[in-house]
């Protein structure tokens, strides 16, 4: 493990940044008013296991 506290750093640790990218890719630039509530769920869905 590094020496990051991130609950202190303003950069997110390596899994949750890898997280933010699928949900940013998912909502592909899009406003909040154009994506359907159907897909709220699978976008939002993060650490998939």
């Amino acid at each position: 493990m590094s020496d990051i506290d991130y609950n202190k750093s303003s950069k997110a640790c390596p899994a949750c940044s890898k997280e933010c990218k699928k949900i940013n890719s998912r909502v592909n630039n899009r406003k909040l008013s154009e994506i359907s509530t159907k897909e709220v769920p699978h976008i939002l869905k993060v650490f998939n296991f």
